[in-house]
């Protein structure tokens, strides 16, 4: 009776130490988790049949059946891909992007391993690249930095998602054109993979503009024929400091012209972002337009007609003193 005992409370403190990993690593556990707590594999085959744990990839999920996979959040998804893929693998793809805050309108899941992959996964790509620097320790997570997860990510999506994707990035200035343009040229080689799509997403990103909507937009400015306006504006401050980086800008009349692009989606961050920005430009007496890819493609009319009464309205006001 006593030996009963003492064999239940050993189960129940594995089952407290496995339920306290899972918390750590977003719900998921390994093989070797479940068989250093005691748990043998025909106990986890029976709590897998029962519905109280799920099979996923290499990993298992400690949550109820739902009569699907389970939803996982970006820290159990990369554990799953770390446990499915082996402690070499590195996550790339949009779960390095949102761990390095880059929100993005696409999901799209990425591997990249040194050598040929053992397993596979269902909706996750496999990219094979070297790596850089020592291999981390097998008890941790390894992701790309964001720049090689965003060239990752258009390596392998679709044209069309891959030009919202390079849209949406440059809107929200996680990385600048002439940086992505360059890191664009180097996967760009014989041989290499998406080489031809790569190619013209690097001529779409130095045409001049961030996005295919700013694109349209300096057409219907040349329509509306207001005057010299200057992309990517910076905005400084007395002392030489750029407070702001405006999309379009009327230098002459300050008035800042913001583009929300088709892949335009804002989060959080970027929305505190854009207002605080916006309160710097309208305190130094700048007039702000705002047009979204809608009213660009479908209300061309109508925008110009914005811009010139715009511009007619600036035209009349004092000028404004100071950098700002």
């Amino acid at each position: 009776m006593l030996r009963q005992s003492v064999d239940v409370a050993r189960r129940g403190q594995d089952l407290d130490r496995l339920q306290a990993l899972a918390g750590a690593r977003g719900g998921v556990v390994s093989p070797a988790d479940l068989a250093d707590c005691g748990f043998s594999t025909g106990a986890v085959r029976r709590r897998i049949a029962e519905g109280s744990w799920q099979r996923m990839g290499g990993a298992v999920v400690l949550a109820p059946a739902l009569g699907k996979l389970p939803h996982l959040d970006d820290l159990g998804m990369s554990w799953t891909l770390r446990f499915t893929f082996g402690p070499h693998a590195r996550v790339s793809g949009t779960l390095a992007l949102r761990q390095a805050r880059w929100h993005v309108p696409t999901e799209v899941h990425i591997v990249v391993l040194e050598e040929k992959p053992h397993a596979q996964m269902s909706g996750v790509t496999v990219i094979r690249r070297a790596g850089k620097g020592r291999r981390p320790r097998a008890d941790t997570l390894r992701f790309e930095s964001p720049r090689d997860a965003l060239l990752d990510c258009l390596t392998v999506l679709p044209a069309a998602a891959a030009r919202d994707l390079v849209d949406a990035v440059l809107q929200k200035r996680y990385v600048r054109p002439e940086v992505l343009a360059r890191d664009l040229s180097t996967r760009l080689g014989r041989g290499r993979r998406n080489a031809a799509g790569l190619r013209r997403l690097a001529e779409r990103v130095t045409s001049g503009s961030r996005s295919e909507a700013e694109q349209r937009m300096a057409l219907l400015l040349r329509r509306s024929r207001t005057g010299a306006w200057a992309p990517n504006f910076p905005v400084r401050d007395t002392a030489g400091r750029v407070r702001a980086e405006i999309d379009v800008a009327h230098v002459g009349l300050r008035i800042v012209i913001e583009v929300d692009g088709r892949a335009f989606h804002s989060d959080r961050h970027a929305f505190e972002g854009d207002r605080e920005r916006q309160n710097v430009l309208s305190i130094g007496g700048w007039l702000i337009l705002r047009f979204t890819w809608e009213q660009i493609s479908q209300q061309p009319a109508k925008v110009i007609a914005a811009v010139r009464a715009a511009v007619a309205h600036q035209a009349t006001q004092p000028p404004t003193l100071g950098a700002l």
